[in-house]
């Protein structure tokens, strides 16, 4: 099954004598000299309209599956849960700050042969990234972005998990080369019952390929990364949006990490309760760690030190997490600050 399947998907993939490259806004754009697939010609068009995909978005809700191969223990981890998105945007006031957040609830995890009901829960409000472990009482809190300052909690390579809604195309291209894919190009090395449920899950959707620029190479935390959109059809049956449906990277241990979204509802289909983007510290019964944003690696000649509070200690105050918005520069947590947010 394995060679049947990966015989397809070969034989989907053009076969060009040459594949062209432009520079398009410092990037390069790779174009296929194929047959249009879901509609699009090349990345550029793609990248045309993911910048706009995300115009009538309030709000977003999916069932989510993560799944990471760990390439040195050959070791494989998959959680599963319930992703929330939420852009309160005034968009009215183009220029005005952007106001997204996030939500992700993790309630099982899946380790080998082992499967246990396992809560891992991120909350983002803005400012504030929130890793919470209620069986365990634990929970780290991280200030991502200066008070007052802007930052896209879903850009590639920022985020916490690569699904990025509405980029622009000059930010991605700034730093990765595109290209355009069939949609079940990317499968092959995947066990074959994986590789069929993705290969089957793609049909429909339309792949970007980003690898890091020849200056970035070795610096990016991704030797690549593949994002599959499709759109989800309007009331009236019109094709509507492009939604991220899966996302796979291969970051620089050659770990490969897939996320898929399931059941995604949009707007007016979902219903959100605010509290699941609360970042407020419990009072106390918790092992809590804060770390608040200090512009760099060291502050006033002195390292970032995380602010600890043990277990059974009540915080009388906590940092008020404060809605904020992407869209300005957004810089990315420090080293002092936290290892990369990515689910483990």
């Amino acid at each position: 099954m394995i060679a049947a399947i990966a015989g397809a998907a070969s034989a989907s993939l053009a076969q060009p004598s040459e594949i062209r490259s432009e520079p398009v806004q410092g990037g390069n754009i790779k174009i296929l000299p194929d047959s249009p697939i879901e509609g699009f010609s090349n990345a550029d068009q793609l990248l045309d309209a993911l910048e706009k995909a995300d115009a009538d978005l309030r709000a977003l809700q999916a069932n989510i599956r993560y799944t990471r191969d760990f390439a040195l223990a050959g070791d494989t981890q998959v959680r599963q849960g319930t992703l929330w998105f939420q852009d309160a945007t005034d968009k009215a006031n183009p220029k005005g700050p952007r106001k997204r957040r996030f939500a992700i609830n993790f309630e099982s995890l899946t380790f080998g042969d082992r499967s246990e009901d396992k809560q891992q829960i991120y909350n983002f409000d803005g400012e504030w990234l929130v890793e919470r472990y209620p069986q365990e009482h634990r929970l780290v809190k991280r200030q991502v972005v200066p008070p007052g300052e802007s930052f896209d909690p879903l850009k590639i390579g920022e985020g916490p998990l690569p699904i990025p809604i509405g980029q622009k195309k000059a930010d991605i291209l700034s730093r990765y080369d595109a290209t355009l894919l069939p949609p079940e190009d990317g499968f092959e090395e995947m066990p074959a019952a994986r590789m069929k449920e993705l290969t089957d899950m793609s049909q429909g959707c339309v792949q970007l390929l980003l690898k890091p620029r020849a200056e970035r190479a070795e610096t990016d935390d991704f030797k690549e990364i593949r994002l599959w959109y499709r759109s989800l059809p309007d009331a009236n049956g019109k094709r509507g949006p492009l939604l991220p449906r899966i996302a796979k990277t291969v970051n620089q241990a050659d770990d490969i990490s897939v996320v898929q979204l399931i059941n995604v509802k949009i707007n007016d289909k979902v219903t959100i309760n605010n509290a699941v983007f609360d970042t407020s510290v419990p009072p106390s019964g918790w092992d809590v760690v804060v770390q608040p944003y200090r512009g760099g690696p060291e502050a006033d000649g002195e390292p970032a030190t995380p602010q600890v509070t043990p277990a059974g200690t009540t915080r009388a105050v906590d940092p008020a997490g404060r809605t904020q918005g992407p869209e300005s520069p957004a810089p990315k947590p420090s080293p002092a600050q936290a290892p990369k947010n990515e689910p483990k």
